[in-house]
């Protein structure tokens, strides 16, 4: 991923490139040197960790530089997680797979600001925004293919629910 960037591919370009790359390998591997199952579905896994980590690392670099880091109640730093359910999170993804996931973030508040406070926003609409960026990132299909289809599916209230929860929603949501 890293000598793609450094070609001068942009991050959307470099993740589906990745993975083009990573299914020819697979195929070689499987057809002309008969690789395991377990081969197979650890570098899909591995894959989509590293292209859902770039995505949203970048998600949050560009949502800070527009909005400030999202704050807990003490001004601390907010974290996301993505969580893989499904074959992701059972770490057998194929080279057909979704990826099934949930994003949680820690605590509800409100961004820091830029310059003086402009630009804030809640940390609710600051994580809606870093899924989609996540989803443009990843699951979006472009001239170059997509890195992984992404399902919201399994989330709390399914399709009708928010695209990221705190963590304290979640945990309403499960008791």
């Amino acid at each position: 991923l890293d000598a793609l960037l450094a070609s001068g591919l942009s991050t959307t370009a470099a993740l589906r490139v990745l993975r083009q790359l990573t299914l020819e390998r697979l195929a070689v591997l499987d057809c002309e040197q008969g690789a395991s199952l377990a081969v197979i579905t650890r570098s899909m896994t591995e894959l989509a960790e590293l292209a859902l980590d770039h995505a949203c690392r970048h998600a949050r670099e560009e949502l800070d530089s527009r909005h400030g880091a999202p704050q807990g109640p003490q001004g601390q730093p907010v974290q996301l997680w993505i969580i893989g359910m499904g074959k992701l999170g059972a770490r057998e993804l194929n080279v057909s797979s979704d990826i099934d996931l949930i994003y949680v973030y820690e605590h509800d508040g409100d961004t820091a600001g830029i310059e003086g406070g402009r630009g804030r926003i809640s940390n609710h609409e600051y994580f809606a925004r870093a899924v989609k960026a996540i989803y443009s990132l990843v699951g979006d299909t472009t001239e170059h293919g997509f890195v992984f289809r992404v399902d919201l599916a399994l989330r709390p209230n399914g399709n009708s629910g928010p695209a990221a929860i705190s963590l304290a929603a979640l945990e309403e949501y499960l008791q």
